[in-house]
């Protein structure tokens, strides 16, 4: 494996374009689902990854696995890499700022380094580790507002709650990391091709129960947002994050962690003219400042 301290240029390319589609796509949820449903929206979106991802299988010449254990792990992943936190962070955006939800997304290497100290018992923990925790915490209260965390209801019951669906996304992201380390060896093309076909399977009784796609009323904008996500936010995005993995392996990408936060957060200010507050930018300071001691310890 390449040395992580030298990485080559391609893989910065690819690392900054995933860091970019990923912190651009808080924007495209936010626009979708001002005219659709959070579960329409993940549905669509999944499908058409799905029809990339599996097109980009055939044509070069790989195969799904479909024994037991592997589809066991197509449906882990698939619902928590995707189609539980797409939902969530869809729901989320109806009631709070894109750019919010993609600070709130930033601690997710951090639950990734505890579930995997406690899952695979593979991880160190030492001082700077537990001081990045307490201080990715504060920066979490920072965020909520002191007044939220000792009172919930009043005026701000509904956002504190899809801030905390936001969070548990990203907790959803931090076990699904792990899982993914457990997964047998197989092509990177399969299995992302398996795991979002997997997450369209999970995900497609909603839709017929609760948000029938065919009723949506589409317009321009969430055709455009809704297509967006499939194409780059998630079928172009998957292949990059399992290619870098296997260029540089993990270390490399927690890199990514130190940029999507903040291309959410301005994204949101610039495209969608959301309000920029001081204690999202104090709380996205610490807990930039955390990922940093973790990225070092």
């Amino acid at each position: 494996m390449k040395q992580i301290n030298q990485p080559i240029l391609l893989s910065w390319i690819l690392l900054l374009s995933l860091a970019t589609i990923w912190g651009v796509n808080f924007l495209f949820i936010k626009l979708a689902v001002l005219e659709v449903g959070p579960i329409t929206n993940v549905f669509c979106r999944l499908t058409i990854a799905a029809i990339i991802l599996y097109c980009c299988m055939i044509f070069t010449g790989n195969k799904l696995i479909l024994k037991p254990n592997y589809i066991i792990f197509y449906f882990a992943i698939g619902a928590l890499g995707s189609s539980i936190p797409f939902f969530l962070i869809s729901s989320a955006e109806q009631n709070i700022d894109a750019g919010l939800a993609g600070v709130l997304m930033s601690p997710m290497p951090l639950l990734t380094l505890a579930l995997s100290a406690i899952i695979l018992k593979n991880e160190k923990i030492n001082f700077l580790k537990v001081l990045s925790f307490f201080i990715a915490a504060f920066g979490l209260v920072v965020l909520f507002g002191f007044e939220n965390l000792s009172k919930l209801g009043g005026e701000n019951k509904i956002q504190f709650y899809s801030q905390l669906s936001v969070l548990l996304a990203a907790s959803c992201y931090g076990l699904n990391a792990v899982i993914s380390k457990l997964v047998p060896k197989i092509n990177f093309i399969s299995l992302a091709t398996g795991t979002i076909i997997a997450s369209v399977i999970i995900i497609f009784p909603f839709t017929i129960i609760f948000e029938p796609f065919w009723l949506a009323n589409y317009g321009t904008q969430s055709i455009i947002a809704i297509s967006v996500q499939g194409v780059f936010g998630t079928a172009i995005a998957n292949l990059l994050f399992f290619k870098i993995i296997e260029l540089e392996g993990p270390v490399f990408l927690s890199l990514i962690n130190f940029m999507i936060p903040l291309i959410a957060y301005f994204s949101g200010v610039l495209f969608l003219s959301e309000t920029i507050k001081i204690n999202v930018l104090i709380s996205l300071g610490l807990i930039l400042f955390a990922l940093y001691l973790n990225h070092r310890a």
